[in-house]
């Protein structure tokens, strides 16, 4: 499994307004930072008018990281 790197999901908002959901969100502007040394990540988000994306950077993997993949691993190889 590939941690570290610099991950890009792209953001599309105006989609929902044309199928039947329980909520609805959109932001016409959005800029957000956030640091998660934790989990080894930095992470931005950027949206304007209902369309952005968001960008992160794994720059650790931490402990708690080691951590987690183990865990999934183990539930993985219960399922096979």
């Amino acid at each position: 499994m590939a941690y570290r790197g610099v991950f890009i999901v792209w953001i599309e908002q105006w989609s929902q307004f044309f199928s039947a959901c329980n909520w609805y969100t959109f932001n016409p502007i959005m800029f957000e930072i956030e640091d998660e040394p934790s989990m080894g990540g930095l992470e931005a988000t950027f949206i304007i008018l209902g369309l952005g994306f968001r960008v992160r950077w794994n720059y650790e993997e931490t402990e708690q990281v080691k951590d987690i993949v183990r865990q999934v691993e183990e539930i993985k190889a219960r399922e096979e």
